[in-house]
């Protein structure tokens, strides 16, 4: 009946795994996933304001026009195929856009005064397009392109014997950015292996979680514990992977045990807090009293697990099937409501400390009364959180249990308002129904103290 349901909740915190996003050198990761028009963006902008200064300032000259409009057609033609460049069968030919780059580059500069332009930096672009993709060969690419754009002058007119030393100038300008783009092309190397390593350990992080998430579904109730004239139903949201509240329901000698945990903290440490608190609850069930379960739980916590620093809000309850009497434990939940049949409920408030706050605690237990159609609901928290996240909220709980048909309809419901909204916490319900057509014995008017399991 629940038990599908309850994988269902589970599988929500599993598909809402945290993105673990390594943090790499931004320049050169981000220039791997820029497309092609966004690198080439830089180089547009560029060469317009360099156009724009060359024909509107009087101390800049444009030597020769037609090559400045070469440069022009070339830098227009380079950012129309990029812009294009990432469609299928178009994206191998993407080198294009820095080849024609090297040649604007050259006619912008021969066409702004040869070697007294100002523009010969703006090579520096194309060089780091090429320089940061993988493999070495491209740094030989960058050094072709730059010697293409220092010669390119020289092929529309210019000669030696007027500028005598502008070819050592090209050859040591050439020789400072090939310099540079190995430098570039060895960071970005590094920057991909680190990525690369990154990119493993976060999937390896990733599949421990959901082997962890998948672990702690398994540890919910596999069936929905049949038992004649009751009903019974839970789930669990976590608001991460791994959360730290559980519920817990199974076949005892007198009837049913169930338990509604709340470890503090989320996580996969509260995971593991809460799976061993679930195990120590367990290991109970042969003692009637439910305060031995908290006392356990107690010495586990303040010995095995005293250094991890955590608590956990507990309700713990054994129901006799054949007359509906309810023997329970709270450490410090006090999120329990008795809902009777006549559309009135009692909420079970808590006097003892949670288990593993102090050492020397020691818990109550008490009874009350499940009478033909009445219904007993525990919840965490975070389900309060659906609503104003105080205790008026319980309130809300009370009219939806007496709106419910059923305890899977209750926590249908719950669910349904869970996943509607984002939860900062874990949302975990668990309602125990007993059959109208029971037969009716007298209810308690409230819990009645039966066992006192220690002093404070």
């Amino acid at each position: 009946m629940a038990e599908t349901a309850t994988r269902e909740a589970m599988v929500t915190g599993v598909d809402e795994l945290p993105r673990l996003r390594p943090q790499m050198p931004s320049i050169v990761t981000g220039l791997d996933e820029l497309s092609p028009l966004r690198k080439q963006i830089p180089f547009l902008v560029f060469f317009i304001v360099a156009a724009a200064m060359s024909s509107s300032i009087a101390t800049l000259t444009v030597s020769d026009w037609s090559a400045l409009a070469a440069a022009a057609v070339m830098t227009a033609a380079a950012t129309g195929y990029a812009a294009v460049a990432s469609r299928p069968g178009l994206a191998r030919f993407t080198l294009m856009v820095p080849c024609l780059d090297f040649l604007a580059a050259g006619a912008l500069r021969h066409g702004t005064g040869e070697s007294h332009s100002i523009y010969a930096s703006i090579v520096l672009l194309p060089v780091l397009w090429l320089a940061a993709l993988p493999g070495r060969r491209h740094v030989g690419y960058a050094a072709a392109g730059v010697t293409v754009a220092i010669m390119v002058p020289f092929a529309l007119g210019s000669s030696i014997d007027a500028n005598p030393n502008e070819l050592f100038r090209g050859l040591y300008s050439t020789m400072i950015f090939v310099l540079g783009a190995l430098v570039v092309n060895e960071l970005a190397r590094r920057a991909r292996s680190r990525l690369r390593t990154a990119r493993e350990q976060t999937a390896a992080a990733t599949a421990e979680l959901s082997r962890a998430a998948q672990i702690q579904r398994f540890l919910l109730p596999t069936n929905a514990a049949p038992l004649a004239g009751y009903q019974i139903a839970g789930a669990c949201l976590p608001s991460a992977a791994v959360g730290g509240d559980f519920f817990d329901w199974y076949r005892i000698e007198e009837g049913l045990a169930f338990t509604l945990g709340d470890v503090m903290g989320k996580g996969a440490g509260a995971g593991m807090i809460a799976a061993t608190t679930r195990a120590v609850i367990r290991s109970a069930r042969n003692n009637g009293d439910p305060a031995t379960a908290l006392t356990l739980t107690q010495d586990c916590l303040t010995t095995d697990l005293g250094q991890a620093g955590s608590f956990a809000t507990l309700f713990h309850a054994r129901l006799r099937a054949s007359d509906g009497r309810i023997l329970f434990s709270d450490a410090g939940h006090g999120l329990t409501l008795v809902v009777r049949a006549t559309g009135t409920w009692v909420r079970l408030a808590s006097e003892n400390f949670p288990v593993g706050l102090l050492p020397d605690t020691r818990w109550e237990s008490y009874e009350t009364q499940l009478d033909p159609g009445d219904m007993i609901v525990s919840f965490s928290d975070g389900v309060l959180d659906l609503y104003d996240g105080t205790l008026a909220a319980v309130d809300e709980i009370g009219h939806l249990a007496v709106s419910a048909g059923s305890a899977e309809e209750l926590v249908d419901a719950v669910r349904r308002l869970a996943q509607g909204t984002s939860n900062p916490d874990d949302v975990t319900i668990l309602a125990v129904r007993r059959d109208a057509d029971s037969s009716r014995t007298t209810a308690l008017s409230g819990p009645t103290k039966l066992h006192v399991g220690g002093t404070r």
